[in-house]
């Protein structure tokens, strides 16, 4: 029996891997972020130099100037030239004066000339802006503009017209503004891992890295949801492209259905496991090149392996069974609908839940199939790892929850690869389950 099982999981394995399209589809997403990376360097070169001119409308009747001196400062500093050569766009005030009673009509007509391009934008300072307690609804900073992506210029004018007024209020108070700001001033909080003692006997510390802490867990679940989703809807078509051609009854004369259904299973497993080892090898050279191995222990990738064959085992059966009671593909696109909700869910909760990988809900869905394989792979990815109890407990789980998956859909398949017809509904389906012979 396992002779035939294994034949035929591997004709599917090849029938599947050994294909341009495979090929293609593994490079695709490193060829997509490879070329985003360079262009992204490449485009780092490539700076808008347009000038952003602000009309300014004043009514403190201070800030503007101020505006203005900060943009000659940085027009000619560093942030616009380097090595010669003008890397950045320069900024340029335009104080408007403030007419009183028609405030509207004002910031109306400075708005045609935004949509004429001759200014960029449009500041307006409410005229209580700079006193320390300012009047109610006047102590306002607007900005107008028709770029709602642009965010380097309107956050220079926020943080100057800042300074600006904290400059006046100290000044007001009769305070020295740097004596201020250094007893206010305090070193930014380093962190790092638990500290470590080397090979040499010198204790090291390592730097924690927030955003490869949170990437390594989102990277594996996205990994292990990709490779199900990949693998998965293959075996589908596959028994409904030869339920169609009447391939399966060929088939059927040398196998049993169960033969059958495992062979192709198994063969949907590997695929998927391959896609997964390319992208794992490519993560661990990029952690290793980015001397943050760290966050990917060597139980992480065992683990990952592990839960994601539990995965494949569950899903792919689901599909299988799926595929074997529909007659053509529309019908078992419109079964997989639930097995897709079913195998969203975990990753979108996973997602949710790397901040909180401790928590009671995090546990127990990572104890919970089909939750578990996902849950607990992003636990896992977050130290400290998950106690070995939960790990049995969940691998457990699944095996039971997987078995019971194979053998659900091993029932309706051995009735659904060749029956004709109209589509079973679920009550048909219910009784092929516990139909004998």
């Amino acid at each position: 029996m396992w002779r035939k099982i294994t034949t035929v999981a591997l004709e599917e394995y090849r029938r599947v891997v050994v294909t341009k399209s495979f090929l293609i589809g593994l490079l695709i997403p490193i060829v997509i972020y490879g070329g985003m990376a360079v262009a992204m360097v490449w485009m780092s070169d490539k700076a808008d130099l347009e000038e952003r001119r602000v009309a300014v409308v004043d009514r403190t009747g201070v800030i503007a100037g101020a505006l203005a001196e900060a943009a000659q400062r940085r027009n000619s500093g560093s942030r616009v030239y380097r090595d010669g050569r003008q890397v950045a766009p320069k900024y340029f005030i335009e104080a408007v004066e403030a007419r009183e009673g028609d405030a509207e009509e004002l910031l109306l007509e400075l708005a045609d000339r935004v949509r004429a391009e001759e200014v960029f934008a449009v500041l307006e300072i409410g005229p209580a802006y700079v006193e320390r307690e300012g009047r109610r609804g006047e102590d306002y900073l607007r900005y107008f503009s028709e770029r709602p992506t642009e965010v380097d210029f309107p956050g220079w004018l926020r943080r100057e017209a800042e300074n600006a007024a904290e400059r006046l209020r100290f000044a007001s108070a009769g305070l020295d503004e740097r004596e201020v700001r250094a007893m206010m001033s305090h070193p930014s909080m380093e962190r790092k891992r638990l500290p470590e003692l080397g090979e040499d006997g010198q204790v090291r510390y390592r730097d924690d890295l927030t955003e490869l802490a949170f990437f390594v867990p989102l990277g594996v679940v996205l990994l292990m949801f990709f490779s199900i989703q990949m693998a998965t809807p293959i075996l589908l078509n596959s028994v409904i492209e030869e339920k169609m051609y009447r391939i399966s009854e060929v088939l059927l004369s040398n196998l049993t259905p169960f033969q059958l259904f495992a062979g192709k299973l198994l063969g949907g497993m590997l695929v998927g496991v391959t896609f997964s080892l390319a992208y794992l090898l490519s993560l661990g050279l990029s952690l290793r090149y980015f001397d943050a191995a760290g966050y990917a222990q060597p139980g992480l990738y065992i683990g990952f392996i592990v839960f994601l064959l539990l995965g494949l085992l569950a899903f792919g059966a689901m599909f299988g069974g799926v595929s074997a009671a529909c007659q053509d593909l529309k019908d078992a696109q419109n079964f997989a609908g639930a097995v897709v909700i079913v195998l969203v869910a975990p990753m979108i909760l996973a997602v949710v839940m790397i901040q909180v990988p401790d928590s009671g809900a995090a546990v127990g869905l990572s104890l919970i199939p089909p939750f578990s394989p996902m849950m607990m792979t992003m636990r896992l990815a977050i130290p400290p790892a998950p106690p070995l109890w939960q790990l049995a407990a969940a691998v457990a789980a699944n095996l039971a929850f997987g078995w019971l998956c194979v053998w659900v859909a091993s029932r309706v398949f051995r009735i659904g690869i060749l029956s004709t017809g109209k589509t079973p509904g679920f009550r048909e389906l219910l009784r092929w389950m516990w139909r004998d012979g």
